[in-house]
């Protein structure tokens, strides 16, 4: 049976179909899904989600901002997202974290300044330790601001998903308690670093995630990623 750790069910290309893909997700031998929220909207919807499991895969979430939309962050946000929070399905504060590939710095790839990022993440990791949750941490290109930040909140928990940064930031995040998770990336030709780290990783530190409905692994790659491609990233760091 296969856990997928994290999947945006709530993306449209997934929620359209979502009979569909939780009953190929089954098939699968999927039993289990982290439906993932990155915004307001799409943290109720995958409480909703949550709240009516069906085709014999149960379904949980969280809810967060994504560095991505931290210019939504306004005074009112904390107060929305904690009555998100407090909802019984839900299991961690996220996606949140920083995205210097999105930021200000790139005009081609427009997002919110680094500071503005960095103050919606702090502000959201302040009420992961308030609430005792778990986060689920996104992080590109910023890999230093990302460990100097969990350096403030030391009671802090979670996964660091997605990961394709160098081995030692893997070991200095390992060092701090927090897990790894690892999509279709183990299995990309170009992505060897990535394999080269799934495959140190204890196995007790490790999740496996689809991030679906991206990066699906091959032989889907260039595809709609779904949960049932799940086992086939497990498959690849088994053999790792």
């Amino acid at each position: 049976m296969f856990f997928d750790s994290h999947c945006h069910l709530a993306a449209e290309n997934l929620a359209s179909q979502l009979h569909a893909v939780l009953q190929r997700a089954h098939a699968a031998g999927v039993t289990q899904i982290l439906s993932i929220g990155d915004d307001i909207d799409a943290s109720r919807f995958a409480i909703e989600q949550a709240e009516s499991s069906i085709e014999g895969v149960s379904i949980w979430s969280t809810a967060g901002l994504h560095p991505q939309k931290a210019l939504e962050w306004d005074e009112d946000t904390t107060d929305k997202l904690r009555e998100l929070w407090l909802q019984p399905t839900v299991m961690a504060v996220g996606e949140i974290g920083l995205d210097f590939f999105y930021d200000d710095a790139h005009p081609e790839y427009p997002g919110a300044t680094r500071e503005r990022q960095e103050h919606v993440l702090r502000e959201q990791l302040q009420s992961a330790i308030e609430l005792d949750l778990p986060v689920v941490l996104h992080n590109r290109d910023a890999d230093e601001r990302l460990l100097s930040i969990l350096g403030e909140f030391p009671k802090l928990r979670g996964v660091v998903h997605c990961f394709g940064s160098a081995q030692e930031v893997a070991d200095r995040l390992l060092e701090k308690g927090f897990y790894l998770g690892f999509t279709g990336l183990v299995t990309f030709k170009n992505a060897q670093s990535v394999r080269d780290v799934a495959a140190r990783c204890p196995l007790d530190c490790l999740l496996i995630e689809t991030d679906a409905p991206f990066l699906a692994p091959v032989p889907h790659r260039g595809k709609t990623n779904e949960p049932s491609f799940v086992p086939l990233v497990a498959q690849t760091i088994a053999r790792l």
